[in-house]
């Protein structure tokens, strides 16, 4: 005999601390009935004989429910196995790492706590997949059934589920007969909670909306395992229930490309692979594209998928479509948009309409013309939404298809006066941004500022070397993305001053190709305004680029552009950092002489304008070429002059040239020891400045000092310093050579006291930025590899 039903009543009655005979007077039951309860002998009381003993016992909602399931329970022979799980999905692939959480999470149904998991993304993402599968796979782990229900928290059919509707259904699953349930919701789920004490359930609450919702259909004390699925961040759940999150993201390329070859079949894959390649591109890895390209394949096996490929290439979402509401993309995409407030669904557009594909906060705020604090707060909104995602703290970013999606509800839903405006603010705050990095990196500005950026932007302002170039870091594919679309805006100053913004860190970053693409783009601006300034400098920055990547016909005929152009309209700081570039299109060609005539005339027009350091540069750039003539003695005065006017007007970027120059001439001449300090010096003031290329050579001139010095770990040490940078820049022939000079180490003899070390290791030599004359009254001087910017 079940005797919980006797146990039950009889603790509440004591509870209350009145007699059998107190509590049948009180409530016009009958003591007989009343001992029955207790003893068990009766099984069957009527529902309102129920209510009235709760009634005079003043029974609690809670305590009432428990009554009401302890004596419903125990009349039932044997309780039902609800199995109410929907079919496991077709062909589940890959997710092996999430599986193992939920299974982890389940665990901690074992020790008498309610496990709850919730699995969290965006729509189409593959939740519900998720916990079908692993719920199908542990099914045999819950004797006592498995309830489920789709709360409809984002479904474009209908209005979400209230869970006092969802509760009267597990109720009735769990053998109460309908007539049976208590009338309140509270109570329901009272009644819910005691039930389920002491059994092994699996519950999926699938598709919720929030903690709301959810929150009455969570069990009590017991061995049940709950596994939610929502669009939203369950922040109150894991707050108040302990809940544990799965996040799901999209699938891995490997898993992907399984996914559709177990649907569309291996023969056809590989039979067009080439197709199947942009199919998996046009669905970014997310579940239910690959399942409706998957239905839309396989439902016409004739057609080639190269067909299918096309279409999604011009229809958009459109062709994520299968002809079933959960089967259309966008109508998944719209059941999350349709939630959002006006600012969240506001900002959300704006982001589809931004030529990026990531964004910090305040960019964001800037495209939406808010304070930060309020675009983080709606960020967050979206993020919870998964709307969009944070990859890396403080950026955000959308899914690709979620972003087409954004592109289409800001087109539908912004007027044009919100969108153009919008961008302009993004475009200003990236341009501004990137130009007071740049005055960071540099201490010069050949040419106005710029204006004052939209009304609405905010830009930011790095304050030091290192917050500038992590900056540009970060931002770099976001800059050059924002480029291009100024250009297709036609906004030719935006164009160019973000070209000239990005000079420095992609010569420090040995980021030449990239900037040559840039360059072009500011060249093609300045020449749309009729810019002859902004002409100049950016076809000199192009000619720089041009040097380094070997296309000295190009780079002489755009630097020749440049110098006519300064002449013309009497740019004297453009003219002499020309004349800088020149020098180095002369080194390069191994006519010192000439670069010595170009580092003179740079050096004098740097001092009739009063620039020292400028001026000190070009004295460097003399000694260098001094000393690529022989002429050591010459070599180190013009660079020790230089050095000096260097330290005391605190040129740091370009008293590592200085350095570089000296330990250089020193190591020519077998002053090793001197040469060390030099090199050892220039090394933390290039990491500091950020200039990567220049220090990884230098790595190169140690490793060199030492195995002349008969150091070979030392010598090994470095080399192996500078291959790792070097492998980090891509600089493949550089590498390769230092790779040769490991090979050979063991082998290699310390070189003779005075012999040149191999000098074409790295093209260009060590440092940038080499500009030096000496003896400005003759042009019997030399020069050296100029970097201006």
């Amino acid at each position: 005999m079940d005797d919980r039903p006797s146990t039950t009543f009889k603790r509440l009655r004591l509870h209350v601390g009145l007699t059998q005979e107190a509590l049948a007077e009180r409530s016009g039951v009958s003591v007989r009935t009343i001992r029955g309860l207790e003893t068990g002998t009766r099984r069957n009381p009527q529902r309102s004989s129920l209510r009235q003993l709760a009634d005079a016992m003043e029974l609690s909602a809670g305590d009432r429910a428990e009554l009401m399931a302890a004596v419903v329970g125990g009349a039932a022979a044997a309780r039902p196995v609800p199995r109410q799980l929907p079919p496991p999905p077709h062909r589940f692939t890959g997710r092996d790492s999430e599986l193992a959480e939920l299974t982890r999470a389940a665990t901690a149904a074992g020790r008498g706590a309610v496990a709850v998991s919730a699995v969290g993304g965006a729509g189409g993402i593959g939740k519900t997949w998720l916990v079908l599968h692993w719920a199908h796979r542990h099914a045999d782990d819950f004797p006592d059934g498995q309830l489920y229900a789709n709360l409809r928290g984002f479904d474009a059919s209908g209005t979400p589920a209230r869970p006092e509707a969802v509760v009267r259904g597990f109720l009735e699953a769990l053998g109460v007969p309908s007539a049976s349930l208590p009338l309140e919701a509270e109570a329901q789920y009272g009644l819910f909670r005691s039930l389920t004490e002491g059994r092994r359930l699996l519950i999926v609450l699938d598709n919720a909306r929030d903690t709301g919702q959810l929150a009455p259909l969570l069990p009590g004390r017991s061995a049940c395992v709950v596994l939610v699925t929502s669009r939203h961040r369950l922040a109150g759940l894991v707050a108040t229930h302990g809940a544990t999150t799965v996040e799901l993201d999209v699938l891995a390329p490997a898993e992907a490309r399984r996914l559709l070859t177990r649907h569309v079949g291996r023969a056809r894959t590989d039979r067009e692979a080439d197709a199947v390649d942009e199919l998996l591109a046009h669905c970014s890895g997310l579940p239910l594209a690959l399942g409706i390209v998957a239905a839309r394949a396989t439902g016409n096996p004739a057609f080639p998928l190269r067909a299918l490929a096309d279409e999604l290439r011009t229809a958009r979402l459109d062709g994520f479509d299968a002809g079933e509401l959960n089967a259309d993309l966008r109508a998944v995409f719209s059941a999350s948009y349709g939630v959002l407030d006006p600012e969240a669904g506001r900002l959300f557009g704006l982001l589809g309409l931004a030529p990026v594909t990531e964004s910090g906060v305040p960019a964001a705020a800037s495209l939406a013309g808010w304070p930060a604090t309020k675009a983080g707060q709606v960020l967050r909104v979206l993020e919870n939404a998964h709307l969009v995602g944070q990859p890396r703290p403080g950026r955000y970013r959308m899914h690709d298809l979620i972003g087409r999606y954004a592109t289409e509800r800001a087109r539908a839903d912004l007027p044009p006066r919100d969108r153009a405006p919008a961008l302009d603010r993004l475009v200003d705050h990236y341009v501004h941004t990137a130009v007071a990095a740049d005055r960071v990196l540099r201490e010069r500005s050949e040419a106005a500022g710029l204006g004052e950026p939209a009304e609405g932007c905010v830009p930011e302002a790095p304050a030091d070397i290192g917050t500038a170039m992590a900056w540009l870091a970060t931002e770099h594919g976001t800059l050059l993305a924002i480029q291009a679309a100024a250009a297709a805006r036609g906004r030719h100053e935006a164009v160019w001053r973000l070209g000239q913004a990005l000079a420095i860190f992609h010569w420090r970053r040995a980021l030449f190709a990239e900037d040559v693409v840039s360059s072009r783009r500011a060249l093609a601006a300045a020449e749309a305004l009729g810019d002859p300034a902004a002409t100049a400098i950016v076809a000199r920055n192009l000619g720089y680029d041009l040097l380094r990547l070997g296309e000295r016909a190009q780079a002489a005929a755009c630097l020749e552009r440049a110098r006519r152009i300064n002449e013309e309209h009497g740019f004297t700081e453009a003219l002499a950092h020309t004349f800088g570039v020149l020098t180095h299109l002369a080194d390069l060609g191994g006519d010192h002489r000439t670069a010595i005539g170009y580092a003179i005339r740079s050096a004098r027009l740097f001092r009739s304008i009063g620039k020292p350091v400028d001026e000190a540069n070009a004295l460097n750039a003399m000694g260098w070429h001094h000393a690529m003539l022989g002429e050591f003695e010459s070599a180190r005065e013009y660079c020790a002059t230089a050095l000096d006017m260097l330290v005391r007007s605190g040129g740091r970027r370009y008293e590592v040239c200085a350095l570089h120059s000296l330990g250089y001439i020193a190591k020519r001449t077998g002053r090793y020891a001197e040469a060390l300090r030099y090199f050892r010096r220039s090394i933390p003031v290039y990491h500091d400045i950020g200039d990567k290329f220049a220090e990884a050579n230098a790595h190169v001139d140690l490793a060199e000092v030492h195995a002349a010095m008969a150091d070979p770990a030392a010598a090994e040490t470095a080399w192996r310093t500078a291959l790792a940078m070097f492998e980090t820049q891509n600089r493949t022939a550089d590498a390769r050579r230092v790779r040769q000079r490991l090979t050979g180490l063991e082998r290699r003899p310390a070189l003779r006291r005075g012999a040149a070390p191999d000098a074409t290791l790295h093209s260009g030599r060590t440092a940038p930025d080499f500009r030096n004359p000496a003896d400005l009254g003759t042009e019997a001087n030399t020069g050296s590899p100029i970097i201006t910017r």
